[in-house]
């Protein structure tokens, strides 16, 4: 994996970022990727184990998603149930 402040396989350059949850032992991003076959935002889901990081749930192509409506959803359902501020479901376990 390429050393950057996102793990992701060194056929990617890193060109920008985002943090969507970042601990010591999860990182949640949104990235902007190069590589041979072009730009890709993509979506990706980091644990750290055995102080490595490895793509844990998801590292997908997220460019196509209609990004209005997915926020007007999210905003939707934190209104309707709730779910403003806090983490009711509680902080992700930490992995050995």
């Amino acid at each position: 994996m390429s050393e950057s402040r996102y793990p992701v396989s060194a056929t990617f350059k890193v060109l920008d970022g985002y943090d969507l949850y970042r601990s010591d032992n999860l990182i949640v991003a949104l990235v902007v990727v190069e590589s041979q076959y072009g730009r890709d935002l993509r979506l990706y889901r980091w644990m750290k184990r055995k102080e490595q990081w490895k793509v844990d749930l998801c590292r997908m192509s997220v460019k196509r998603w209609k990004w209005a409506e997915v926020a007007a959803k999210a905003a939707e359902f934190i209104e309707k149930y709730g779910l403003k501020g806090g983490s009711a479901a509680g902080p992700e376990p930490a992995e050995d």
